[in-house]
């Protein structure tokens, strides 16, 4: 074999091998580092709740919910968010079961609940910057389920599960509704003012007393469950301007007269009206819960023998 042949065979076997190696490497590459998923069923399959930054959710109306992971804290529209309502979501992507395409005509879209002015839309952005658009659209065929496609798709899949409960949570479900949270064994006095009245609790050991009576039992224990944790059933819009009817304070010191905590509340009927000092935030509770942590002064005198005796 002469030298030129030599050569033409070994460069020839070099181009092979080059090409061969390009093509295995455009092969094996990840697919999913650059393309965006085509199919609900590869959104959820390459979901990661840790790598997600951001949260669309669009109802129907056009009103937005936007979740943000900023500073490790998820906040919603600016508010803290309710961690509960954020883990029915994670559940609901995690643990669904992504069926078979039921349908490929987008004339079929408004039935479902599908098309552009009638259905939720859920939008993930993730760390890298990839956005995925998942519509969520009516009830599907079995409970529960519902219908659901990539926007600028026409596919249709049936997944099975909780996506559109946990998607369509209103503002109020996705807001943290915590008021205050208290570590009562801390708590040696509680100062409870009725507009010009003042009445001091203290404590002694495990005795609370209200001047020189002992408190009721029931009372002392609503009072401080509320003050370990109160939870609000929802909030006050911030153009509108909380009750000034039946105002009552209460502040919760330390042996040491530190304050701990301190809420105004006020309101009749069902719904009342709670602010903590240290936020703008204005909640709402049940009435129950508001006689619970500031009830009425006769409510907080122990009955004497005498006086059960008399009952």
């Amino acid at each position: 074999m002469s030298k030129k042949t030599l050569n033409k065979i070994v460069k020839l076997f070099l181009g092979t091998t080059l090409i061969w190696i390009v093509l295995l490497w455009l092969n094996n590459r990840n697919p999913s580092s650059d393309a965006v998923p085509n199919s609900v069923k590869e959104v959820f399959a390459l979901f990661d709740s840790t790598a997600v930054r951001n949260l669309k959710i669009t109802s129907p109306g056009g009103g937005t919910t936007e979740l943000t992971y900023l500073n490790n804290t998820w906040e919603v529209n600016g508010y803290s968010l309710e961690t509960v309502s954020l883990t029915k979501l994670w559940d609901a992507i995690n643990e669904n079961d992504v069926g078979n395409i039921v349908a490929t005509n987008a004339e079929n879209h408004r039935r479902m609940g599908l098309s552009l002015d009638s259905t939720w839309s859920l939008e993930i952005t993730e760390d890298d910057d990839r956005q995925s658009t998942i519509l969520v659209g009516n009830s599907g065929p079995i409970f529960p389920s519902v219908f659901a496609r990539i926007e600028g798709q026409d596919e249709v899949v049936v997944i099975s599960g909780e996506l559109r409960s946990a998607v369509a949570q209103s503002l109020t479900e996705w807001r943290d509704k915590t008021i205050i949270t208290t570590d009562t064994a801390t708590v040696q006095s509680i100062l409870l003012e009725y507009g010009n009245e003042t009445h001091s609790l203290e404590r002694s050991d495990t005795i609370w007393t209200i001047g020189q009576e002992a408190v009721d039992q029931a009372a002392i224990i609503g009072i401080t469950s509320e003050l370990a944790n109160m939870e609000a059933v929802g909030f006050l819009d911030e153009n509108e301007i909380p009750s000034d009817l039946n105002r009552r304070r209460i502040t919760a010191m330390d042996d040491s007269g530190n304050i701990l905590n301190q809420l105004v509340l006020s309101g009749e009927g069902t719904t009342r009206h709670v602010q903590s000092l240290t936020d703008d935030v204005i909640f709402e509770i049940p009435s129950w819960k508001f006689s619970r942590i500031v009830p009425d002064i006769f409510m907080l005198i122990q009955d004497s023998p005498l006086d059960a005796e008399r009952n």
